[in-house]
């Protein structure tokens, strides 16, 4: 979901500004020193979150902390929450002819697959906007309207388990498979389990990041993925900060 860290407060192009301004107070201030040194690092972060081998490294290490798996191999719940905040394919799409693979790469595709695989009886879509398509696309994939649940208020991921944890309860769910992003999965883990659920993580099996060429040559584009990465950063480190995970 769009949380409270702007996406662009998070992008290193940004960044750079912001320590160039700084540098540029400190040699207005005349702390010469620390000026220079300051904004000699405003093209030095730019150019290392341009470098394949540092974006995506941190990149890894944020999915990498919760293993993926088949659904099938996941333990039973009481409930699969699905969170929005992904581009989403056709709802008409059939998923019965596409193979296993592409539909795990989705979060709503992962969270139908979980629930064909009788992981739990109940799927939670949240997110604004977001769930009633996803609700959308789970019924045309044949799962019962009576097991679905939509929280459609929710703009961050905070709201998302704040505004998702009422239905749980009103479901007497104590266990939840969370399916999300595997970048997204340790602001959103910690956000539902500050709620008191005992959470299984469950990423959608995102392919791995690849860019053609040398990992330790910079490119432009690199600088977006690092955008995302230093976002959910930034994002735990200020849900902590107000008690939100």
């Amino acid at each position: 979901m769009f949380d409270l860290v702007n996406l662009s407060i998070s992008h290193p192009i940004t960044q750079a500004w912001l320590l160039g301004a700084i540098g540029l107070l400190c040699l207005v201030a005349r702390r010469y020193r620390l000026g220079l040194g300051v904004a000699a690092m405003a093209p030095l972060w730019l150019l290392l979150c341009a470098t394949p081998a540092f974006a995506h490294g941190l990149q890894r290490w944020l999915e990498e902390q919760y293993v993926t798996q088949p659904a099938v191999d996941y333990p039973k719940a009481d409930a699969i929450v699905v969170l929005g905040g992904e581009a989403l394919a056709d709802e008409k799409e059939s998923w019965r002819d596409e193979g296993g693979d592409a539909v795990a790469n989705s979060r709503v595709g992962f969270g139908y697959l979980l629930f064909r695989a009788g992981r739990a009886p109940l799927v939670l879509l949240s997110g604004e906007g977001d769930a009633a398509r996803m609700a959308t696309m789970l019924e045309r994939q044949g799962v019962p309207a009576t097991a679905v649940r939509q929280e459609g208020t929710s703009r961050t991921t905070y709201e998302n388990a704040r505004n998702s944890a009422a239905l749980l309860r009103g479901e007497g769910a104590r266990t939840i498979l969370l399916v999300t992003s595997p970048g997204h999965m340790p602001r959103a883990a910690a956000s539902f389990e500050k709620q008191g659920f005992q959470v299984i993580p469950a990423p959608a099996l995102l392919p791995p990041v690849r860019v053609p060429g040398s990992d330790w040559e910079p490119r432009r584009a690199v600088l977006w993925d690092a955008s995302h990465t230093l976002h959910e950063y930034i994002g735990l480190w200020v849900y902590r900060l107000r008690g939100w995970a």
